[in-house]
């Protein structure tokens, strides 16, 4: 039976607490009806007659236009969703049995449709805000792509030396099959594009160029979350751990920038089109080779330069128990003056 309170619990659990949802939902193993209820189908829909209805309001970005027929919109909107959903699921549970992990199509399709979250609300999202809508979906896309990567060995029990090779694999023949599909359902131009040649000038980017950067964050964020770090037992934040800290902000700030200009970039050249093309696409998916992630940017900065993930977390929650708190014990006090010392660089990471 569906149940709101607990589909939107699972909507925000997906999106602020991942892991801890993946191992709530999971751990239950759903069938696929009792999925379809609870977490894809309102989420479909929601995505759909929502991103319809925002785009024509607001001008913002939608997938399937169809001209000006909401109604046709709609409807091959949710189409294209559950095509694209099935596929997803088919693909990645065939091929787990051949990568030494364990076929099951209900596990298959609960951990899709987790990893799907962030897309389906950026689409919501991105609906809403004119010209900058398809970077929102496009943020939406590559984060549920890095969450497919973290939750298919979980799901699936896909071997560690085997996993990035079972997603790889995997997501070369979805994006085949439904491109293949689209054009069939005259949705897109494929078979034009294999045509002139543009296909065939995207093969060699293969993982390397297409996949590359989307197995390299999730790998990054894999890293980064076996850090452990062993606080000093009197709680208190050095001079140094807050000057590093305002050094990790300053250079994930340029980052984010640089690859926030690039992907803005990206996205006016194939808004600017009445129909993407196959072109577009691939380019759209080569585009994650450079894309580090605009939220993980801090994490990057922290990692390729040999910090440690978990101590960085700890100084921030710290100081930002002291901003609240500012006395109560020794710890609190000294963090809270260490804050004054640098309130004004403070003030802009720590929210």
């Amino acid at each position: 039976m569906f149940d709101f309170a607990k589909t939107l619990r699972l909507i925000k659990g997906g999106l602020l607490e991942p892991q801890a949802t993946w191992d709530s939902f999971l751990g239950q193993n759903p069938a696929i009806k009792t999925t379809l209820i609870q977490l894809t189908g309102p989420l479909i829909v929601a995505n759909v007659l929502l991103g319809v209805i925002f785009s024509r309001l607001m001008g913002g970005f939608y997938a399937y236009g169809m001209g000006g027929n909401l109604i046709m919109a709609m409807i091959m909107g949710l189409v294209m969703a559950v095509i694209v959903l099935a596929i997803a699921t088919a693909v990645i549970n065939a091929l787990s049995g051949v990568f030494g992990g364990k076929s099951d199509l209900n596990r298959a399709f609960a951990a899709v449709s987790l990893a799907m979250i962030p897309a389906y609300v950026a689409g919501i999202v991105g609906a809403l805000i004119p010209f900058l809508g398809g970077i929102v979906m496009l943020a939406g896309a590559i984060l549920s792509l890095v969450y497919l990567w973290r939750i298919l060995p979980q799901a699936l029990a896909v071997p560690d030396e085997k996993r990035t090779l079972h997603y790889i694999v995997s997501l070369v023949a979805i994006i085949v099959i439904n491109a293949i599909v689209g054009a069939i359902m005259g949705v897109g131009s494929m078979n034009d594009q294999i045509g002139s040649g543009h296909f065939s000038d995207n093969r060699d980017s293969g993982s390397g160029g297409m996949f590359s950067g989307i197995v390299r964050q999730a790998e990054l964020q894999d890293a980064a979350n076996r850090d452990s770090y062993d606080p000093p037992a009197n709680g208190k934040v050095t001079e140094a751990q807050v000057e590093q800290l305002l050094r990790v902000a300053e250079k994930a700030a340029a980052l984010q920038q640089r690859e926030s200009d690039k992907l803005k970039q990206l996205a006016e050249e194939v808004e600017n089109k009445d129909q993407p093309s196959f072109a577009d696409i691939a380019k759209v998916y080569q585009s994650t080779g450079s894309v580090m992630g605009l939220a993980n940017a801090e994490m990057e900065v922290v990692m390729t330069g040999g910090g440690n993930w978990a101590e960085h977390k700890w100084v921030k929650e710290q100081l930002r128990i002291a901003i609240v708190q500012q006395d109560g014990s020794k710890a609190i006090e000294h963090n809270y003056r260490l804050y004054q010392d640098y309130q004004e660089q403070l003030d802009q990471i720590i929210h």
